[in-house]
């Protein structure tokens, strides 16, 4: 009979097909994960997967296998909702967080502490990485949820819902003699939505500017105007949560930035999962945080 952990070690390792970030994942070993599912094909006896030393994929066997433990996993957590429906501290299962270090620290603690009061059995996983990353990560099964910055532009099997607000601010390096964003060079965002929303402002505002360099990652970009290289455009979250805070100063533009939108994103079919329906409903719950 085959247990619900290797069906869960299986849809992970198909959605990442990757034997070390699956286990990882897991918490377990390479060779642990290994012998998971060579006991899994022994007792389906068929091979799920066809790997070498360059690539892992499924079989069309391991597809059709995917889509039942899948089903099964999703139909045994719903039913521990329903049984436990007057206890819903019993649910049991794991979700996967993915998101900026600054994220990490100033808005998980309350998403997370709100729901485990309700599931404090639930396993949470968290893995930390620029704001970029979390499509990858969401498309891969890595994650189950990523929090970045909201857009127009979001795939069609990927939902989102706003979680938190703050301002934009323009900062320069403490005591900076010149404020204005011609008289300094700007530590831009090598890409991604910040990148997106900059370069807009700009352009709206038919405004030229100097860029000493594209740098990958608000804390990072943070920590280059700190060092006196140049100036950034970054959110007000970011600055209030470092401890490079200090170094640097924000000043006010002639036309005032706009605010940046926060938010939860899960593909859809994550939500398929009770144990990660409950996670988003909670957050839905919770009123968004606006950082002035």
């Amino acid at each position: 009979m085959t247990d619900l952990q290797s069906l869960r070690l299986f849809i992970t390792l198909a959605e990442q097909l990757h034997f070390r970030k699956t286990s990882t994942t897991h918490h377990m070993t390479t060779s642990a994960l290994t012998r998971a599912i060579q006991r899994l094909e022994e007792s389906l006896n068929v091979v799920l997967f066809e790997r070498n030393n360059r690539s892992v994929k499924l079989t069309d066997s391991g597809s059709r296998f995917y889509e039942f433990a899948r089903h099964v996993v999703s139909e045994y957590e719903q039913l521990q909702l329903d049984l436990h429906a007057k206890n819903p501290e019993q649910l049991k299962g794991s979700i996967k967080i993915y998101s900026t270090v600054t994220a990490a620290y100033s808005i998980l603690p309350d998403l997370v502490k709100r729901f485990r009061e309700h599931y404090p059995l639930v396993m949470t996983y968290l893995e930390t990485g620029v704001a970029k990353g979390g499509y990858a990560r969401l498309s891969s099964g890595e994650a189950d949820f990523s929090i970045g910055i909201m857009t127009q532009r979001l795939h069609h099997d990927v939902l989102c819902q706003k979680i938190l607000e703050t301002p934009l601010l323009f900062v320069l390096p403490k005591n900076h003699a010149k404020k204005d964003l011609n008289d300094i060079p700007l530590i831009f965002p090598e890409q991604g939505d910040l990148a997106t929303i900059i370069t807009q402002y700009l352009q709206e505002e038919k405004l030229a500017i100097q860029v000493h360099s594209y740098v990958e990652g608000h804390e990072a970009i943070l920590a280059m105007v700190a060092a006196g290289l140049g100036a950034a455009i970054l959110p007000k979250i970011v600055i209030d949560n470092s401890h490079l805070s200090e170094a640097v100063t924000a000043s006010p533009l002639k036309t005032k930035l706009p605010n940046m939108e926060v938010g939860l994103f899960a593909k859809k079919s994550a939500l398929d999962s009770p144990v990660k329906r409950a996670f988003w409903d909670s957050c839905k719950r919770q009123q968004p945080v606006y950082a002035h």
